[in-house]
């Protein structure tokens, strides 16, 4: 109740000072790639994924991305500035995202989400402090080339409260929420979390340091259809990423973290029902990650991922995986240039899944930047993985069910702005 009564009281403060129609400008800003892909049977192109890789869920990360992406995919999102200013911003910021998968140009097999709607003051009452509600990609640092956000990546329904001054950086608190469609006696179920982040805590000349700290919990409860009973499950995130800025030329990001629970994935989609029988309050996952983007000369540029991690369950390793990623780029000249990707990918769960992947991408860049878009790229992809993995990887790539290996050759288009 009295959270309820600030909320309001702060929505009073903030009419009496900016009408909510009053728009000063609009920013726009977005990502977007789109493709045609053949595979080397001469059928639509089909994508090879580690199943297991970072966390555990679903197909895995798309490691070494690089012409391993079979869909279309758009983000969109748009800045309603009621006040900006060097020491006050006040907006509004809305984003959609979707996914097709390009066979044809009707409406088909689309996917269009909501993923952000929310609102956020910063420097109210002369105060530093900012201060959001809404939907929001509530998320940190990524590598690029495995589409992975692996740090801080907790995006949800909340309200937050940041630019908090302290020891240098600036601290961030929030409360976020993920709910699902099973009703129990204690309404829909879901998990809470309880989220504080510093970051760019000044360590050396070079180095910035950034901790995240996170609690959660999903109620015990019985299934109001089922009859199931779910037991209480709670879990907490613990980590730290070191910034090194390597002398303007790019970076080094290296974190460590571990996540316990209903949170060992380090996110708002852990379990939040979970039966007596399962051990999810047992489990831990350890998570180790180095990122790099460093331009060597006015040639070549690069990216490099290495990612661990291991999960524990009632102290025994129950599941690791070890990810190394390469992608080269040299610049023949400032707008042409021929990129090439190549990874390797192993997760250990009841034996040994490998998954590699080599591409070559020679693309024309809107600038000699190794972030320079848009692109138009050519590619030509060829993935290999080991017997042992022909079941998983055959679940999104069936074409290649009896096969170790596969490929295929396409354009794609990128941009973000």
């Amino acid at each position: 109740m009295k959270t309820a009564i600030m909320l309001i009281l702060l929505s009073l403060l903030f009419i009496s000072k900016v009408s909510a129609i009053d728009i000063k400008d609009v920013d726009m800003f977005g990502y977007v790639r789109a493709g045609v892909g053949t595979n080397t049977y001469g059928g639509d192109q089909e994508c090879f994924y580690n199943q297991g890789a970072g966390g555990g869920n679903g197909i895995g990360r798309n490691e070494f991305r690089l012409a391993n992406e079979c869909s279309n995919y758009l983000e969109l999102g748009f800045r309603f500035n009621h006040l900006k200013s060097e020491t006050k911003n006040v907006y509004t910021q809305f984003r959609i995202s979707n996914t097709h998968s390009g066979n044809d140009a009707g409406y088909d097999a689309q996917a269009t989400n909501f993923v952000e709607a929310f609102a956020e003051i910063q420097g109210y009452n002369d105060q530093p402090y900012s201060y959001w509600v809404g939907k929001r990609f509530y998320r940190d640092q990524d590598v690029y080339i495995d589409d992975y956000y692996y740090f801080g990546s907790t995006n949800g329904n909340g309200a937050g409260m940041g630019n908090i001054p302290l020891f240098g950086g600036k601290l961030s608190l929030a409360y976020l929420r993920r709910v699902t469609d099973i009703r129990t006696q204690k309404g829909y179920q879901g998990i809470t979390l309880y989220d504080a982040r510093l970051k760019s805590v000044p360590i050396a000349k070079n180095i910035k340091q950034n901790f995240w700290i996170a609690a959660g919990q999903a109620p015990e409860g019985t299934n109001q259809v089922s009859g199931e009973k779910y037991s209480k499950n709670n879990g907490f995130v613990v980590g730290t990423l070191v910034e090194f800025n390597m002398w303007d030329n790019g970076f080094n990001h290296f974190a460590a973290l571990a996540g316990q629970g209903v949170l060992n994935n380090f996110n708002l989609y852990g379990d939040s029902t979970l039966l007596p029988t399962d051990s999810d309050n047992a489990q831990y996952r350890l998570r180790f990650i180095n990122h790099t983007t460093y331009n060597v000369s006015e040639k070549w540029a690069f990216h490099l991922s290495l990612n661990h991690e291991r999960l524990y369950t009632h102290g025994e390793t129950t599941e690791q995986w070890m990810g190394l990623g390469v992608r080269p780029v040299y610049r023949i000249t400032p707008t042409f240039h021929l990129v090439t990707e190549a990874g390797s990918s192993i997760v250990q769960n009841h034996g040994a899944h490998r998954l590699m992947r080599l591409t070559i991408a020679p693309q024309l860049s809107f600038s000699d930047n190794i972030w320079g878009r848009p692109v138009l790229r050519a590619f030509y992809t060829q993935s290999f993985w080991n017997v042992a993995n022909k079941a998983n990887v055959a679940q999104n790539a069936p074409t290649y069910a009896n096969k170790i290996s596969g490929g295929a050759y396409g354009f794609q288009m990128e941009t973000f702005f």
